[in-house]
């Protein structure tokens, strides 16, 4: 049978199919943008065995399908948060690839309503790193427009952050006031504030310590024998959190490669940073699941669930990475599987699915055991990804 989210059709025998029927069938089936490969058998049978196999989706027409349903979903302007931050930034993608005035529109409102409604109270709101992740799009829709306003909010987050903050005894920038604590998610909530504002206010001292607390997250957090992150480390006891949480490693992913778009060709922070960045996603690479092409919520535990926003993250890390000339490493096949997996987690409605909670430190069982669903974070994420890797496609098919 056909499902909302597969294009599976399980059989357990020969079927018949007339014609009319399979007329019908070939129309619906080829409108939900699904590849139907027929294998007649012999003579002696009237009838035919049938499967369907996953198209290639066109990343493009996946991207305008998700945008138009963020526009339709969201009539008011998002939470200024990080989850949100990261749709933003995934809307500003879909702009970018495909040209669409409304999806830039759509960051222009939510940034003209937290301008005029003012975000000091919620940065000041248990000093919550939460708050900072807008700056990421604010910055990207600034560059396109040019108005000032949405560059002052930026800066707004960044004094707070360099200011106002609370930090371990090293400097490393805890996740909230109250309780120092390193986070892997932290990192996504300031490197890609910190670094594109370097190069656009030209203050290298935000890219300086952009780079500071990716060291600093990475001694306490990273596992030296697989470049892996883990999600949590507290000050006070000196523990860590004991498993490698698919997200939180695409969050460290995230902002390795939005620092080092800005680290100078010659700094001796950039091969540093690199090599952080090719040996985190050759190992993740390894952990791809081979059915599907997705990984797990748990990277090195295939019995937890696939994840889409990790899933999304890590193509977009390894696709920008081989723009940008930081690594190559990874085997074009393994992007390949990726998007293949990624695609059918559109559903028929452009909401993008299997995505995990917002998720806390935790353990195996308390990350496997999280919800998922459609959330803000897993689409801007899927946006992003699919924006760069149909970007990628187009300047091949230019080269040939």
């Amino acid at each position: 049978m056909f499902t909302d989210n597969t294009t599976q059709v399980a059989m357990g025998g020969l079927v018949t199919v007339h014609p009319p029927l399979m007329a019908l069938i070939m129309i619906i089936h080829s409108l939900r943008r699904r590849t139907l490969v027929l294998s007649c058998i012999s003579a002696s049978f009237l009838g035919c065995v049938w499967t369907a196999s996953l198209a290639s989706e066109q990343p493009d027409v996946l991207v305008r399908q998700v945008a138009d349903a963020v526009i339709r979903d969201n009539p008011e302007p998002p939470d200024f948060n990080w989850g949100e931050g990261i749709l933003l930034a995934g809307m500003m993608r879909a702009h970018s690839m495909t040209g669409e005035a409304k999806y830039l529109e759509f960051v222009r409102r939510f940034a003209d309503h937290w301008s005029q409604a003012g975000i000091e109270p919620l940065l000041e709101k248990k000093g919550y790193c939460g708050h900072w992740g807008p700056g990421y799009p604010l910055w990207q829709l600034y560059e396109e427009t040019h108005d000032a306003r949405y560059a002052a909010m930026v800066r707004q987050i960044i004094r707070f952050m360099s200011e106002r903050a609370e930090r371990t005894t090293d400097g490393g920038l805890s996740h909230f006031n109250g309780k120092p604590q390193l986070w892997v998610d932290t990192l996504a909530m300031c490197c890609p504030v910190l670094s594109p504002g370097s190069r656009i206010d030209k203050n290298d001292t935000w890219q300086t310590e952009s780079v500071r607390q990716l060291r600093l997250f990475t001694t306490h957090l990273r596992d030296p024998k697989t470049g892996l992150y883990y999600h949590m480390w507290d000050q006070a006891s000196g523990s860590r959190t004991p498993s490698f949480w698919a997200r939180g490693n695409g969050w460290v992913v995230l902002s390795l490669v939005e620092t080092l778009r800005y680290e100078p060709a010659s700094s001796p922070s950039r091969d540093e940073l690199s090599s952080l960045l090719r040996k985190q996603l050759e190992s993740i690479a390894k952990l791809q699941d081979p059915a599907t092409g997705l990984w797990h919520t748990v990277l090195d535990a295939p019995d937890t669930y696939l994840e889409t926003s990790a899933s999304a993250l890590f193509l977009y890390g390894m696709q920008e990475s081989r723009a940008l000339g930081l690594d190559s490493s990874v085997p074009l096949e393994t992007l390949q599987r990726a998007w293949r997996g990624l695609a059918p987690q559109v559903d028929s409605n452009g909401r993008v699915v299997g995505v995990s909670g917002g998720t806390g430190p935790s353990d195996q069982r308390g990350y496997a055991s999280k919800i998922h669903g459609t959330y803000p974070w897993g689409t801007g994420a899927f946006l992003m990804a699919a924006a760069v890797w149909g970007e990628g496609q187009q300047e091949v098919k230019e080269l040939k």
